[in-house]
């Protein structure tokens, strides 16, 4: 995004002065230079007694500040920490804010109320996504409508909104949004950028800009789509699924929020491996509330419904000579856990090594969403499963892929 020129600040909403400054709205970032004079009939105290005598007042006094750019629009900038540099003149920058809010002079964005909220969202590109999905509106409730719209403009946009006939407070809005971008990702198997939030009433519109958490957040690259399982309309996105997911949600936890900032987050896949494993674990303990043992646990996600059952091809459903005659992907998956949990020297030759990590990622991360969707009863294609796989093995063999059952080397 383009940098926005600002020409006036306040710290106090009445007094304004003239300033010549940049804001970027997405990364957050002011700069400007002042002089000593100006500084002075800003926050109303001598330069050197605010940044070298008592640096706690000037960062009370600019905790809160109000901008204004040249086609008059107002900008609230909430809880900012300031780099601050003097030499003949004094240099600031923002260097963080919790939150922007544009359009309005305020302090928080807790005690406004809106009719609508709208998240303005996209994939990079004109991806596959596109063919999986419509415009439609749907009821939430009885004051709520949900309300999904496409387009294209130099990629593919995807607007989020909820209208409702009551006004309420941004985050009762916000939420019923943030749980559809949930289900979409358990859908689709990741969530497009999320570019602006734009919220209004019969008054005005306002724009918000804040960092979003990691789990909404995901590496910006074009997606290739290849682990898309079904549509976005009313018939998998209504009320009655969201309560569903909900309540599954509420039931486990934090174990999908986990799920989101792993697939969403760069790291290395061996530490990813371990956490979906481990989500598993938690799945199962939380929902079933059983004490049965990991190897046990792996086994019943992958044999739950058909569709899990066609994730272990022949090359995964090898016996490992063990007591239990394991298959070798869930013994390998056992020991992956195992190793990277508690740092088993014993089990690190036993776990996804190299390229089986890429291998075995791919079939964790398909394994949770299936179970999560038969769990819920929300529809999905079972051919897109088997093409999945079959995308896999493709990979598999242009890789060469050594998926030993004997101990790695």
């Amino acid at each position: 995004m383009e940098e926005i020129d600002i020409i006036k600040i306040s710290i106090n909403k009445e007094d304004y002065f003239e300033i010549k400054g940049k804001l970027n709205k997405q990364s957050k970032r002011l700069l400007f230079d002042i002089s000593f004079e100006m500084f002075e009939k800003i926050f109303g105290e001598e330069i050197h007694k605010l940044l070298l005598l008592d640096i706690n007042v000037f960062e009370r006094k600019s905790k809160n500040i109000y901008l204004l750019d040249e086609y008059g629009i107002y900008y609230s900038c909430i809880d900012c920490i300031w780099s601050v540099h003097s030499k003949s003149v004094v240099s600031f920058s923002l260097e963080a804010v919790n939150l922007i809010l544009e359009g309005i002079i305020t302090d928080t964005l807790d005690t406004l109320e809106f009719n609508k909220i709208t998240f303005k969202t996209c994939y990079l590109g004109y991806p596959i996504h596109s063919c999986y999905i419509r415009d439609f509106s749907s009821n939430y409730d009885s004051t709520k409508k949900i309300k999904i719209r496409v387009y294209r403009d130099t990629n593919f946009c995807i607007d989020f909104s909820v209208e409702s006939k009551k006004s309420y407070n941004y985050k009762k809005l916000s939420k019923i949004i943030y749980t559809i971008i949930e289900m979409v990702m358990l859908l689709w198997g990741d969530i497009p950028n999320i570019n602006e939030i734009v919220a209004s009433n019969a008054e005005k519109e306002i724009k918000i800009y804040y960092n979003l958490v990691e789990k909404y957040n995901p590496v910006k690259k074009k997606r290739l789509g290849k682990e898309i399982l079904g549509n976005i309309t009313e018939e998998t996105i209504n009320k009655d699924n969201i309560k569903k997911f909900l309540k599954f949600r509420k039931d486990t936890k934090i174990i999908y929020d986990l799920y989101m900032i792993n697939v969403n987050s760069s790291g290395y896949v061996e530490v990813k491996n371990c956490n979906l494993i481990q989500m598993l674990e938690g799945l199962h303990r939380s929902i079933y509330n059983t004490s049965d043992n990991l190897r046990c646990i792996l086994n019943y996600f992958f044999d739950y419904s058909k569709s899990s059952r066609i994730l272990l091809t022949r090359r995964d459903k090898r016996k490992i000579k063990d007591p239990n005659t394991t298959r070798v992907f869930i013994y390998k998956a056992n020991n992956h856990r195992n190793y990277l949990s508690h740092l088993n020297s014993n089990q690190n030759k036993n776990v996804f090594y190299k390229k089986e990590n890429n291998y075995a990622y791919w079939k964790l991360c398909m394994c949770i969403r299936l179970f999560i969707l038969e769990y819920l009863n929300i529809s999905y294609d079972k051919e897109a499963v088997k093409e999945y796989v079959n995308d896999i093995e493709v990979w598999t063999k242009k890789n060469k892929l050594r998926f030993s059952s004997k101990v790695n080397k």
